[in-house]
């Protein structure tokens, strides 16, 4: 796979971004970090976001002197937010040595891979990976700058619960780990809410026949039905919904938020609602970086700035530490608050961010908005 070398000097723009072997990114660039995750197919729009995110902070950190002394650049892998490729990946960038990890973009993907990185001493961000698993088996060295999925659920829970608890709810989950995590969450806080749904059942695998859901939906007499669903499942659902005429509030949850819209299919998203952290880009304090990509023909969107902001708190720990030892880049991590674009953060023992949060939004003609 070809590595994808960013950074000022080799561009001023993303169309001018150039392909480079691996040696000739040794002659440009001092420190090498990875961007890791789905940069293809239906994560294609999240990777986009995953490397222009990159891209903006090392042009902003080199801008700034770089890090002890260095510049900044970075090498792209693309998953496909599957397991054995996540791990392969992870096998090459322990071998070649490179100290952090700016990924995965799934969680299964980032759990699988962490194990791989912490035997290492690979500092590992995640932007997007909200597993609870992914930071509760004790490691030193992964890290998220994403809520979890429990705090997920008990925003999506507290939605349903105020506005849709005299409505019968059925939820559908994908067989993954991110899937499972939200839709047994939410499950959870629901069922202590007093309110039990009347189905809970696996998605189809690909290639995504939905009809024995729309059967349970239609027996059931289901209005409500919740689905973390990745954007290939969601958005055939959405597809096969309108041609079955099947009319029920969807509800999903923060992979709603890589769903790509056509011209053909955005009104078949309308109402659609699902959880999502809030978007760095509406932060007034953005305005410049904002304007800054907008210039350069590229708008960025909340995993631009959750990208951005995990390189700032690398980049800030290891300048703290002095070095780009993991083991002192960890502890750096953890005993101290990083200014970001996503505000001030710090993290906790686990490597969890210290202030997550998810709000909720809602689809319409195409593009989000925030429902409450």
């Amino acid at each position: 796979m070809s590595e994808l070398i960013w950074n000022k000097v080799a561009a001023a723009t993303l169309a001018a971004l150039t392909i480079l072997p691996f040696s000739a990114q040794i002659a440009r660039a001092d420190i090498t970090f990875a961007v890791v995750g789905g940069m293809s197919g239906p994560f294609a729009k999240i990777g986009e976001e995953f490397k222009q995110g990159a891209r903006g902070a090392v042009e902003q950190i080199n801008a700034d002197g770089g890090v002890l002394g260095q510049k900044l650049s970075f090498i792209v892998r693309d998953d496909e937010c599957n397991v054995a490729k996540a791990e392969k990946i992870a096998e090459e960038i322990v071998q070649r040595k490179i100290p952090f990890v700016m990924g995965h973009l799934c969680s299964d993907a980032s759990i699988a891979a962490s194990s791989k990185y912490e035997k290492a001493g690979i500092i590992q961000i995640s932007p997007s990976s909200t597993n609870p698993n992914y930071t509760d088996r004790g490691l030193k060295y992964a890290f998220r700058t994403t809520g979890r999925d429990d705090m997920q659920g008990f925003v999506i829970a507290e939605h349903i619960l105020r506005n849709f608890k005299t409505k019968r709810l059925g939820i559908l989950y994908e067989d993954s780990q991110y899937s499972k995590g939200v839709a047994t969450a939410t499950k959870r806080f629901l069922n202590q809410g007093g309110t039990q749904e009347l189905f809970y059942m696996k998605a189809p695998a690909a290639p995504f026949d939905f009809s024995p859901v729309f059967k349970a939906i239609k027996t059931n007499k289901v209005n409500v039905v919740l689905f973390p669903g990745l954007p290939a499942p969601t958005i055939e659902l959405a597809k096969q919904m309108k041609a079955a005429r099947i009319r029920i509030r969807l509800i999903g949850s923060d992979s709603f938020s890589g769903i790509a819209f056509t011209k053909e299919n955005r009104r078949h998203f309308d109402g659609f609602q699902f959880s999502f952290p809030p978007d760095p880009a509406d932060d007034r304090r953005n305005k410049t970086i904002t304007k800054k990509y907008k210039s350069e023909g590229y708008k960025p969107e909340a995993f631009t700035f959750y990208t951005y902001g995990a390189v700032q708190v690398w980049a800030q720990a290891v300048t703290k530490a002095g070095t780009l030892s993991a083991e002192a880049v960890s502890k750096a991590l953890r005993s101290r608050k990083f200014n970001t674009v996503l505000g001030e953060i710090s993290f906790d023992e686990k490597g969890d961010i210290s202030n997550p949060g998810f709000v909720m939004y809602f689809f319409n003609k195409g593009k989000r908005y925030y429902l409450e």
